[in-house]
């Protein structure tokens, strides 16, 4: 999804058709992807996932979290370093 963010992301409008293709890209089953998609259960799942984000700061993607701490890696080492410390 990161490589091909700057086709989807910060977009006003939504962008069903292209997560249509790249579902269809990666052989998922499309009835069972339909399904999900439409299903009110996933954007109820989508918006509180949003509101825990707006909680905890989080301002983009990525943005990742180690032992409960919000970590803000500049490269992949840092990240590396931080999960070999956290594993230690």
């Amino acid at each position: 999804m990161y490589e091909t963010q700057a086709q989807w992301g910060e977009q006003q409008v939504p962008q069903d058709e292209l997560f249509r293709s790249f579902a269809v890209e990666q052989g998922l089953d499309m009835s069972a992807f339909d399904a999900a998609y439409t299903d009110p259960a996933t954007l109820a799942r989508i918006e509180a996932d949003v509101a825990d984000g707006i909680a905890l700061g989080v301002q983009g993607t990525p943005t990742f979290f180690l032992n409960g701490t919000k970590i803000e890696p500049t490269t992949y080492g840092d990240l590396a370093d931080a999960l070999d410390a956290a594993l230690g």
